[in-house]
């Protein structure tokens, strides 16, 4: 008689299981998202400050749509645009990412890095998130080396452990930034103050 449960039990959590697998892999990675907010940290009567802040894009090759997506954000007319990391799951994402980010190139804009700029995403048991103490790891080596010259070509401002003061929206302002935590690359000391 306690068999009769024990499958049920087994086969509702089996379905579970395979929905949210199948919510994650084909339904949220598509919803796209922009929020919007305003942040009131100017004079009362200062012109505002359009912000466009960009990340964990996890690009493959070819998502277009996504592509598409991101470049139609210039629609926003962002002053300044920050991008912070996790910009590529892939080797070959590179030409996809500049192609989402094109329209932006020309605007002033800041960036650090995310342990996806650096190595590609792996597959992870979802179980691990709950360990107290579990090995971090990552997949093949990506092309850091040519989205930070891309970037930095651009004009934008390496913050990857740096600081620096840039001028967006009439203004000149002061940015911080640090590497990934993530795979110990952070300096915060060498930025702190």
């Amino acid at each position: 008689m306690r068999k009769r449960p024990l499958i049920a039990l087994a086969a509702g959590v089996a379905a579970a299981g395979a929905a949210t697998f199948a919510y994650s892999s084909l339904i949220e990675r598509n919803l796209f998202t922009l929020r919007r907010f305003d942040v009131p940290v100017l004079e009362p009567d200062a012109e505002p400050l359009r912000l466009l802040h960009i990340s964990d894009l996890h690009m493959m090759p070819d998502q277009r749509r996504k592509q598409a997506w991101v470049a139609a954000l210039a629609g926003t007319d962002p002053d300044l645009v920050v991008v912070t990391g996790d910009n590529m799951a892939d080797p070959a994402a590179l030409p996809g990412v500049l192609r989402a980010l094109d329209p932006f190139l020309s605007l002033p804009g800041a960036f650090v890095f995310g342990s996806n700029d650096y190595r590609g995403p792996v597959w992870k048991n979802p179980v691990q998130y709950l360990l107290p103490e579990r090995e971090y790891v990552q997949g093949a080596d990506l092309p850091t080396d040519d989205l930070r010259a891309a970037f930095v070509d651009a004009g934008w401002a390496d913050l990857n452990n740096a600081r620096t003061v840039l001028k967006a929206g009439g203004r000149s302002l002061e940015l911080v930034g640090v590497d990934d935590p993530h795979i110990d690359r952070d300096d915060y000391q060498s930025v702190a103050g």
